[in-house]
């Protein structure tokens, strides 16, 4: 919802104008601001990824099929077989059971390819499918005649994995990092652990923490500047009235601050998003900026540890 007032001609001739957008995707993170300007990055940001991909994590007990693309990884749908177990009894019996359960098995791969078709042939810029799980089920599945044939034609990986069903889903995705290098979804969790791995072994190569980042982004060290989607933060040229200092700093509130020399209310001159400023101070020495989502452990790790900024660098340097 993007809602404000609308200045008219005359002095106080105000319009109340709201927008009511659906999004192409479902919202992930939730954003409040009131601001002279409307926040449409996350909007955008959904229709600049074009790329998807789709997963299936199954064996003969059940089927969970995801979409993922870019930061999101959304679980469609999760059925299930109702296939019995093994049957213990010996001679006639237990083969006769066998067909069975090989009939049924053959018939809850139909549904799962008649699943996959409905979600996946409606995605038209798919660009793989990845099929995971336990067993020699996901073989028989793709080597059977069970789906589209174009979508058969976009398997890019079978994965063993240990899991089936939604479980499964979440390991596929992690395990197939060689297939999805390029979605910024598992981007994201490498770009962090190797965050991780830099503080954790204090390499002296990471930093973490706005006056850190902000001062080594003024050095110029600074390769990879990694932004927390939820930092809420505003960067403010202030002037004291009361002791005359002028200054930069950085505040939760846009509209008022306090003067760090004397204490005093101090005017803001002039303010800007946080990360709209650490952008720009990154593209100006060729740093690359990825903004990280909340969505996955190592994105709320950054924002509730290290404060929502953090940064990989060229060289070692003390700040």
């Amino acid at each position: 919802v993007f809602a404000g007032y609308v200045a008219g001609d005359a002095p106080g001739d105000e319009t109340m104008v709201v927008e009511l957008i659906e999004p192409p995707q479902k919202l992930k993170t939730w954003l409040y601001r009131c601001d002279s300007r409307f926040y449409t990055e996350i909007l955008e940001d959904m229709i600049s990824i074009k790329e998807a991909y789709g997963l299936i994590a199954m064996d003969r007990s059940e089927a969970a099929f995801a979409v993922l693309r870019g930061r999101s990884l959304e679980v469609v749908e999760e059925i299930t077989s109702g296939i019995p177990g093994k049957h213990r009894a010996g001679g006639q019996s237990a083969r006769r059971f066998e067909r069975i359960i090989e009939q049924l098995a053959h018939e809850f791969y139909k549904r799962i390819g008649e699943h996959a078709n409905k979600i996946f042939l409606n995605i038209p810029d798919l660009k793989g499918i990845v099929v995971g799980g336990p067993g020699p089920s996901k073989y028989e599945f793709v080597e059977g005649d069970y789906l589209h044939y174009t979508l058969k034609q976009k398997i890019v990986k079978v994965i063993d994995i240990g899991y089936s069903g939604e479980a499964g889903i979440y390991e596929l995705a992690e395990r197939a990092k060689e297939v999805f290098r390029d979605v910024q979804y598992i981007k994201e969790k490498e770009l962090m652990n190797e965050f991780l791995y830099n503080i954790s072994r204090d390499t002296g190569l990471a930093l973490y923490g706005i006056r850190e980042v902000l001062k080594g982004l003024e050095m110029g060290v600074i390769e990879k500047l990694l932004v927390s989607e939820g930092l809420n933060k505003h960067f403010l040229e202030i002037k004291c009235p009361s002791c005359g200092f002028k200054g930069k700093i950085t505040s939760d509130n846009p509209r008022t601050a306090r003067c760090p020399k004397c204490g005093s209310e101090a005017e803001v001159q002039e303010s800007r998003e946080l990360i709209e400023e650490l952008i720009a101070k990154a593209n100006k020495i060729g740093a690359d900026t990825y903004l990280v989502s909340t969505s996955t452990s190592e994105g709320k790790e950054l924002l509730r540890t290290f404060g929502g900024v953090a940064a990989l660098l060229r060289y070692r340097v003390n700040i």
